[in-house]
């Protein structure tokens, strides 16, 4: 059922593409390794002047459907949008979420505030309320999950919680967060001509599980990447969960040399990932070399139960086109470790 609905989607924003859209955006990810070769994501972003179509097709996952309005009314000051999403492949268990938010500035104070209810067929609502104010250089948010309708119960302990805050003068940016009792911690620089960094970490104290990351570019650097507005959206995105999922690009993306470190452990394996990107041919492509390691201990507890070491290469490639209004990307990677091939494509006009 759920490819019928992803043909159906694709086809009315197609069409629809060619009478009032402003832009479309594509982005397909295929996977390959020595079972199956599938194209696991596919996503199609439609925008107009008055609202955007957006769709997620995920073949292991819950499709995400949604319509966003970013202008219900608003002035110079004042904004009022909304959004609806449906989760899910056709069935009983599907979500439907209604939400809107609203921005509000008052000199130098910028606030938003969001409210969201999620209902289904078998089980009671959710609400969801956050917000955000950001002044200077100081910028915070602040979101609540409450697995049941709000008003007559209030909040709860079981209740799940998320806010983060971060500092961010002329250079610099740091912050921290807390995902119900996952912690994060992020730094970089910003606004610098020729150096870039930015890393983060994550510590799961329910099990022990952690993941870092840690990417950097010298030269030619991506001021996209190294600013401010994408760090707050890393922060707001990996702190606070959302419901449509965010591509960073590789390493060798960031700029003319960059060198990326990344760490994660999940039970009882660990793995290590060092990659150093280059632009090459006056800056016609982009590619990374790397190692990518896999430490995995015995799970039994014994004396005598050995660690076993995996360290194998792994290849990134990124590659832009760009003519007459359309854009394409292309993203490679090959794991030798765990013998996968990926390839991210992203198709804008």
């Amino acid at each position: 059922m759920k490819k019928y609905i992803a043909i159906i989607v694709v086809i009315i924003s197609l069409v629809a593409n060619q009478a009032t859209a402003q832009s479309v955006n594509l982005e397909s990810t295929f996977s390959a390794d020595t079972a199956k070769t599938q194209l696991s994501c596919q996503r199609v972003e439609v925008a107009t002047k008055n609202f955007t179509l957006k769709y997620d097709y995920k073949v292991n996952g819950r499709d995400v459907l949604g319509i966003i309005v970013p202008k219900i009314y608003g002035d110079s000051t004042f904004n009022l949008s909304g959004v609806f999403v449906k989760l899910g492949d056709g069935g009983l268990k599907d979500q439907y979420v209604f939400g809107t938010w609203i921005t509000k500035r008052f000199g130098k104070v910028k606030t938003l505030l969001e409210l969201d209810r999620i209902t289904s067929q078998t089980d009671k609502p959710w609400d969801c309320f956050g917000a955000r104010i950001s002044y200077s250089s100081f910028t915070a948010e602040f979101y609540a999950m409450a697995l049941h309708p709000l008003v007559g119960q209030g909040l709860t302990k079981t209740d799940i919680y998320y806010r983060w805050i971060a500092f961010h003068p002329q250079h610099a940016f740091a912050a921290v967060g807390l995902l119900d009792k996952d912690y994060w911690g992020f730094v970089g620089t910003r606004n610098l001509k020729n150096f870039g960094t930015f890393s983060f970490f994550n510590y799961q104290t329910k099990t022990g599980n952690y993941w870092f990351k840690s990417q950097t570019a010298f030269g030619e650097i991506n001021q996209d990447f190294f600013s401010l507005d994408n760090y707050l959206v890393a922060t707001s995105y990996l702190v606070v969960p959302v419901f449509y999922y965010k591509h960073f690009s590789p390493i060798c993306a960031k700029g003319e040399y960059s060198i990326k470190i990344e760490g994660r452990r999940t039970g009882n394996v660990s793995n290590f990932e060092l990659m150093f990107g280059k632009s090459v041919a006056n800056d016609f492509i982009r590619i990374a070399v790397g190692t990518n390691s896999e430490v995995k201990k015995n799970s039994i507890p014994d004396a005598n139960a050995k660690t076993s070491v995996r360290i194998a290469p792994s290849f990134e490639a990124y590659k832009v086109w760009k003519f007459n209004g359309f854009k394409q990307t292309l993203e490679l990677r090959y794991d030798v470790l765990i013998k996968t091939f990926s390839a991210y494509i992203i198709t804008n006009f």
